[in-house]
């Protein structure tokens, strides 16, 4: 295994790499510049004009629709599919909605752009949008918030979202990305994503972790590992990882009764990204574990927010 850095390596997030290739492979993964529209590409299917989803064919179903790979709003211009009908397209923009709301205010703050190429604007308790040159304007701010010239903490609350379709948006990345030789292999995935009546038997749970704000990638990298043949430990046989500016996302793809699990750990492993690589960055990270079980709508869940100097 080999890997170019321009920074100290993290010899902790290396040797979590090294443990990951014991029991998992990357059976698919995929890089892409934030922000590009120049350099369009299109992931295609076997099957001219067939969904991938609900396997449906053209002319039973149109393929008008431009169908982005990665959702528009994690900084995706250039990333669609072909193997995407309308319908589903339609239907899966539902999921993307509840995940786009979800991180709404962390997009805002990293000027994560949006569909219209634009800073999505945050407004809660506190209202927040960055100008054109880059600066943020927070209104109804509190004065006794700010502890001094270079820090100031704040709790802002999230926009209400549906957990359970957060989770299906990001294993409808996951599937998505999947290269086509080897996408049957998970056809009950496909269709536990096309039906909200079948059950899982492992809670689904997502772990985000927040990297300080002076520190973004401009690369959105998405990658699926696949447990390997000879692993008999009780894991998840998919984990998914996905990361873009400041953050990373960590999930599972779901456990099914005939899997014969009753319990296992949702995260045998902490999967490295780039910026986990970065020893300037180590212990600078923040992690969260969010469940994503409820297909209720949740509102008022609060984010601490941090902001320092970038002289600190």
């Amino acid at each position: 295994m080999k890997i170019k850095s321009n920074y100290p390596i993290n010899e902790e997030a290396f040797s979590n790499l090294q443990k990951l290739s014991e029991e998992y492979e990357i059976i698919d993964s995929i890089e892409i510049q934030e922000n590009d529209s120049n350099n369009k590409r299109v992931l295609k299917g076997t099957k001219e004009k067939e969904c991938r989803f609900c396997k449906k064919q053209f002319p039973e179903v149109k393929f008008k629709n431009v169908s982005h790979t990665i959702p528009e709003f994690l900084g995706n211009k250039n990333l669609t599919s072909d193997f995407e009908c309308d319908n589903c397209n339609k239907y899966f923009s539902a999921f993307e909605n509840e995940l786009a709301n979800l991180l709404l205010p962390l997009n805002t703050l990293s000027s994560t752009k949006n569909k219209k190429n634009k800073t999505p604007k945050f407004k809660n308790k506190l209202e927040i949008h960055q100008d054109d040159k880059n600066v943020f304007h927070i209104t109804n701010f509190p004065d006794d918030l700010i502890n001094s010239k270079k820090e100031i903490n704040f709790i802002i609350e999230t926009a209400s979202y549906i957990p359970e379709y957060v989770y299906r948006s990001l294993i409808k990345i996951g599937l998505s990305i999947i290269n086509e030789e080897i996408i049957k292999n998970y056809n009950e995935t496909i269709e536990w994503l096309m039906s909200l009546e079948q059950n899982v038997i492992i809670r689904p749970c997502l772990a985000f972790t927040i990297f300080p704000f002076n520190s973004p990638t401009d690369k959105i990298r998405c990658a699926i590992f696949d447990r390997k043949l000879n692993v008999t430990r009780q894991i998840p046989k998919t984990l998914l990882i996905l990361s873009y500016k400041n953050f990373a996302i960590q999930t599972f793809f779901p456990v099914f009764p005939f899997e014969g699990f009753t319990e296992l750990s949702p995260f045998p492993h902490v999967i490295p990204t780039a910026l986990d690589l970065n020893n300037n960055l180590k212990n600078k990270k923040e992690y969260g574990l969010i469940y994503l079980d409820k297909n209720i709508r949740v509102k008022g869940e609060k984010i601490e927010v941090n902001i320092r100097s970038v002289e600190e």
